[in-house]
């Protein structure tokens, strides 16, 4: 039986501190005179209430207790996406100075390409030398929802360890869920700890008015096991794991368990914990778009990395016809038909979905499993200017 921690508390360092307690202590991990590296989520360096980077007091509460165990050096490292340093990143430079330990941003030291055993799709990838010349590696999420993963926390954070240049890289080919789960392969985590402070949606920077998905939930989380981690993560956050690609080839990859029947939750009970209403892509582009809507019949984030295109592509262009968009295993003609409404085209989107398009409803099908993004666009230009677009 898998243990993962969850404590539900306002008070942040009393939290960590219990739920680090709860399974067994920093000490399980970090021994006298070891190199610790400590992975927050800090990508855009947004404001601490934005809920998309970890809390002072979270890092505060880790850094001490390495201490406390023996550390010889703790880091804490990140690849910042932000061009030049925020106020939360001064923030951890002085918290890091204040405790004895060092702040880096690792676009400025190398990274190392390593071998990836078995891999999903990279057989090779960069981290940072930091990380992979440390005795100890503790990953230290956030609690968030994510526009292609559907959830970033435990494997997702990863990303924030390799250069830039390949973050763009993985982005650009749509190949961010098999990235992350070869860099976990490559040097995975001996401890992590999930800042619950709050909950929010990431899809990149963007004002601080815009952060309407943000709500706090006082929570955190301890494992050792990554997807069960990330499993017992998506439940609270109203997500069902089993749409999470990611997660199911990272079980495929021996990298731990999703079975909810072999994950114990210790400390606050899951159903006192359960928040249930976390923002989704598929909730985040139809709260967003003018003439379009998603439906969402169950469907794994394969079908939902679509939903970028619709807001970021499709919508602009769709000269003020409606559209809805149909994805899902779940989908059946009976129930699509009272949900579509009279005056919207419906484009079927997917394998999932091509029965219904084979029971006669009136609508177009673009093919895949999953389509390729930009067939949503291809096939909208088809239907507004015809076949033949120049």
């Amino acid at each position: 039986m898998v243990r993962v921690a969850v404590v539900k508390y306002p008070d942040i360092r009393q939290r960590t501190k219990k739920a680090l307690d709860l399974i067994g202590g920093i000490e399980r991990v970090v021994g006298k005179g070891d190199r610790v590296f400590i992975k927050p989520n800090l990508v855009d360096g947004a404001p601490f209430v934005t809920g998309e980077v970890v809390q002072l007091e979270t890092m505060e509460v880790l850094v001490q207790e390495s201490f406390n165990a023996g550390a010889s050096e703790v880091l804490i490292g990140e690849t910042p996406t932000y061009k030049k340093p925020t106020d939360t990143i001064r923030s951890y430079e002085r918290l890091a100075e204040r405790l004895g330990a060092r702040f880096l941003d690792l676009s400025e030291h190398p990274y190392v390409k390593v071998k990836v055993e078995d891999p999903v799709l990279f057989d090779e990838v960069k981290l940072s030398k930091p990380l992979l010349d440390s005795d100890v590696f503790i990953d230290v999420p956030t609690l968030k929802t994510h526009c292609q993963c559907g959830i970033t926390v435990a494997i997702k954070n990863m990303y924030g360890l390799i250069p830039p240049e390949d973050r763009r890289y993985y982005h650009a080919i749509d190949r961010v869920e098999e990235a992350i789960i070869d860099l976990y392969k490559a040097r995975s985590p001996d401890l992590i700890l999930v800042d619950g402070t709050y909950t929010t949606f990431h899809i990149g920077p963007r004002p601080l008015t815009d952060f309407k998905e943000t709500f706090r939930l006082d929570l955190t989380l301890a494992g050792f096991d990554p997807v069960a981690v990330d499993t017992v993560s998506a439940r609270l956050l109203g997500i069902e794991p089993s749409t999470l690609r990611f997660l199911r080839w990272a079980e495929e990859k021996d990298l731990g368990t999703g079975n909810i029947d072999e994950i114990e939750v210790i400390g606050t009970p899951f159903e006192e914990a359960y928040y249930g209403k976390a923002v989704d892509m598929v909730d985040f582009v139809n709260a967003r778009t003018r003439h379009s809507r998603i439906l969402n019949f169950g469907a794994c984030t394969g079908c939902l990395r679509l939903a970028v295109e619709v807001l970021r592509v499709c919508d602009p262009i769709s000269r003020d016809r409606k559209f809805v968009y149909v994805m899902g295993p779940n989908v059946n003609e009976e129930e699509l038909r009272k949900h579509v409404k009279p005056d919207e085209t419906v484009i079927l989107c997917g394998y999932c979905a091509a029965p219904t398009f084979y029971n006669n409803l009136e609508g177009h099908f673009v093919p895949g499993c999953p389509p390729e993004p930009e067939m949503l666009s291809v096939k909208l230009k088809e239907i507004l200017y015809g076949n033949h677009i120049d």
